[in-house]
C-alpha cells in the first residue's frame, strides 16, 4: 500500500502543468509586446494606440503600429477584441515603411465585427475567402487569431477554425508586422512571433 501511494505521488507531481504545455506548445515564439509598453513598436500616421492593463489599446483615431522588425516567412498569433460594435481593424504583414494613411505595400488581414469580417486585402488586389461571421466572438470577448505565412502561402485561424487561405502570395516577401486601426476602440494583446526558416 505504502509502494502504491509513492507510485501516486511521482506520477501526481511530475504530470506536466498547464503552464509547461504551453511553453512546449509555443517553441520558439518571442513575445512581440512586454504587456507595459509599446518598446519594439512605432507608431505610424498619428495612431492612437497606448500600452495600459496588459493590452494595447487603440482609443480611436486612423493609423497603425508597425514592429521594429521587419519578417519574411512566420507563425503569428495573438488575440483581439472589439470594445463596441462596427469596429475596423486589421494586421499588416510583410507591410512597407513608407505610405501615406497606411503602408504602400502590405497585405491585411481585415478584422471587423461587421458583415465584412476578416477578408485578406493584398498590396494591389484582394484575395477572397471571408471569414465566418459564426467564428467571431462577442464584443469584449478575446478572439484567438494564428496566421501562417510561407512563401506565397498563407493561413488564417481565427478561434482554431480556419477561416483565410491563399496560395498566391508572391508580391512581396518580407516586411513589417503592423497593427492597423480606423476610429475605433478595439485591443490586443498576447502577441507572439515564431520566425520560419
Amino acid at each position: 500500500m505504502k509502494n502504491a501511494s509513492i507510485a501516486f505521488f511521482l506520477t501526481v507531481a511530475f504530470l506536466p502543468t498547464a503552464a509547461a504545455v504551453q511553453a512546449a506548445e509555443e517553441e520558439g515564439f518571442v513575445s512581440l509586446f512586454d504587456g507595459k509598453t509599446l518598446t519594439g513598436w512605432n507608431l505610424m500616421n498619428g495612431a492612437q494606440f497606448v500600452a495600459e492593463d496588459g493590452v494595447i489599446k487603440l482609443n480611436g483615431g486612423r493609423g497603425w503600429l508597425r514592429s521594429d522588425q521587419e519578417y519574411a516567412d512566420f507563425i503569428l498569433r495573438l488575440e483581439l477584441r472589439f470594445m463596441k460594435p462596427k469596429q475596423d481593424g486589421g494586421v499588416f504583414l510583410r507591410a512597407s515603411e513608407e505610405g501615406g494613411g497606411w503602408p504602400n505595400k502590405r497585405y491585411e488581414v481585415q478584422s471587423e465585427n461587421s458583415p465584412r469580417m476578416a477578408k485578406l486585402f493584398g498590396a494591389k488586389y484582394e484575395h477572397n475567402v471571408e471569414l465566418t461571421q459564426k467564428t467571431l466572438k462577442p464584443d469584449g470577448e478575446w478572439n484567438e487569431y494564428e496566421i501562417i505565412l510561407a512563401g506565397p502561402k498563407l493561413e488564417v485561424r481565427l478561434n482554431g477554425q480556419l477561416v483565410v487561405t491563399s496560395d498566391n502570395l508572391t508580391d512581396l516577401t518580407v516586411g513589417y508586422i503592423g497593427l492597423q486601426g480606423e476610429g475605433g476602440l478595439h485591443e490586443y494583446r498576447n502577441i507572439r512571433i515564431k520566425p520560419l526558416p
